[in-house]
């Protein structure tokens, strides 16, 4: 396996994230006889699946349904299959959740057929340990699009088992819920407060409080486990009489009527929101494994990250990364990850779900949360006012090296080989970023790197273009209009303006408009094929190819 090559890990769509993205074009470009194709070979592929539709497919054909109400007037002929998929998930429901079944951990590890490195890897970067299928609360603004009742649980022994596993790899600090609530889970006699007892592992419990689930969340108070309540207005006024029947004031989240970033069935399908994922890793579910990566929330990536099946072909896991930390990575930046033999490494382009949020990121401040870099402000460290900070900090940054790579016991010419390169290319990567000309350079290649990684997903992605131009109309048409024609990058971008952070960006969104628009523009093939690019790890940033 090449580790650079990270073509490998292309978001594994299913069939049904196909026909929703197919669904979503035809209901864009309002194409009444494509929406009608569409929807009936959805409905003949439900029907040939049958009641073992999987987890995540449901989800999706869910957002379908939630997709055509959203532009049901422009198509009124397809009410008829609407109602049709609607009672053929229905069926799909109760049959589901007439036979719950527990899947034991034999069953669970068969299913999924890792190499021994992969599950390693697994139980290394997991960030959520969904212990059900489907939840008891079903909220309406559910960015997880949960499925109504119970389908699944894991058993008692795959519970213990996989925190065991979880713990037994370092893994110390995860969620256990993900689309399912955690009181739901039990295994009878066991319920969800038996399996923490005791487990030396740290673990956030995010719960709506379900209703007959009033036992098991004061079993939690009475055994100190800790726990968080989401809040909504219909469960509030039930969780504050938990609250003077136990003496206790809960841990609270969402606690107000409305969301902050609409999810679930009131996802529009029209507007780009910020990601509602704050962490890099894996996921763990009765009914396999996935790698979670944020996303802005959009028709794209409509729960606000991007899961990617794991299989036996998987190359390679994220690194893992929750809150502040995941907020410091640069989403448009190649992922650290591992591999077989453990040694982290970084891809050498980018991931389909990175492309997309750099499509979609206007740069206003309402997509990117506290502490986290958008794209925008990236291009601004290049400048001369960063620029000329840093060349005050020198000092200081040449005694961090120092400070990093020598000590009295070892000084410079006892540093191993590979050390001592890495300890004068750091010292050389910032002298190079104070250098005026230099950072500059950087700059554009930056800009280079990030086109030609839009070039190739648009051609990989034929369906997903279609989505983005939608998205991102109103922006380019005022983009484009300002720049009255196609803009030569190389002019634009080089000019006195182009210290200017906001024009440099605009300029920057307009050049992906001309390739997403499919606009010829032969300079701007040519700024591509004049700037060719990678990113180098070392000095954080990109250097000619």
């Amino acid at each position: 396996m090449d580790k650079g090559d990270s073509r490998k890990a292309k978001k594994q769509d299913s069939l049904f994230t196909g026909l929703k993205d197919q669904f979503l074009v035809a209901a864009y470009e309002k194409d009444p006889a494509g929406a009608e194709r569409i929807y009936q070979e959805i409905l003949d592929q439900v029907e040939l699946q049958g009641p073992d539709l999987r987890e995540n497919d449901e989800k999706t054909l869910r957002q379908i349904r939630t997709a055509f109400k959203r532009f049901s007037r422009d198509f009124p002929s397809l009410k008829k299959e609407d109602k049709k998929l609607g009672a053929l998930l229905r069926g799909i429901f109760r049959e589901q959740s007439s036979r719950v079944h527990y899947v034991d951990y034999n069953t669970w590890s068969k299913n999924l057929n890792l190499h021994p490195w992969q599950e390693h890897r697994l139980f290394e970067t997991a960030i959520t340990f969904q212990m059900t299928k489907g939840c008891s609360n079903f909220c309406r603004r559910c960015n997880e699009w949960a499925l109504p009742k119970i389908r699944a649980h894991f058993s008692k022994d795959a519970v213990v088992r996989i925190l065991e596993a979880l713990g037994q790899h370092g893994n110390r600090d995860l969620a256990l819920y993900g689309a399912s609530d955690p009181l739901d889970w039990e295994d009878p006699p066991h319920g969800f407060e038996d399996i923490l007892s005791g487990k030396k592992i740290r673990y956030s419990i995010l719960t709506k409080a379900p209703k007959g689930k009033n036992k098991r969340l004061k079993s939690l108070v009475q055994r100190k486990i800790p726990f968080s309540v989401s809040l909504t207005a219909r469960n509030r006024n039930r969780v504050t009489a938990l609250e003077r029947e136990t003496g206790m004031i809960f841990s609270k989240q969402h606690d107000s009527d409305d969301l902050l970033i609409p999810a679930g069935q009131d996802e529009d399908f029209t507007t780009v929101k910020p990601s509602i994922t704050d962490a890099y890793g894996s996921e763990i579910t009765p009914e396999g494994a996935f790698i979670i990566l944020p996303a802005f929330t959009s028709a794209l990536s409509p729960m606000g990250h991007e899961k990617l099946v794991v299989s036996r072909d998987t190359p390679y896991f994220p690194v893992k990364l929750l809150g502040r930390r995941s907020l410091l990575k640069d989403y448009f930046k190649p992922l650290e990850v591992l591999g077989p033999d453990k040694t982290p490494f970084f891809l050498d382009r980018l991931l389909d779900v990175q492309v997309e949020s750099i499509l979609l990121d206007n740069g206003t401040d309402e997509l990117t949360p506290p502490g986290m870099r958008s794209l925008k402000e990236y291009f601004s460290i290049f400048d001369d006012g960063p620029r000329t900070k840093r060349k005050k900090m020198t000092r200081s940054v040449i005694l961090h090296l120092k400070q990093k790579y020598l000590s009295e016991s070892r000084g410079y010419r006892n540093l191993p080989k590979n050390m001592r390169h890495r300890y004068r290319a750091e010292i050389r990567a910032h002298l190079d970023f104070c250098d005026k000309d230099k950072a500059g350079q950087s700059k554009l290649l930056a800009a280079s790197f990030f086109l030609n990684s839009v070039v190739q997903y648009l051609a990989e992605n034929p369906v997903r273009q279609r989505i983005v131009c939608f998205l991102i109309r109103d922006e380019m048409d005022r983009i484009l209009k300002k720049f009255n024609s196609v803009p030569n990058p190389e002019e634009l971008l080089t000019d006195e303006k182009g210290t200017d952070p906001e024009y440099f960006f605009q300029v920057f969104r307009a050049l992906l408009g001309c390739l997403v628009l499919q606009i010829p523009c032969p300079a701007l093939v040519n700024f591509i094929d004049g700037y060719p690019s990678k990113f180098d790890p070392v000095s954080d940033r990109f250097i000619p190819l």
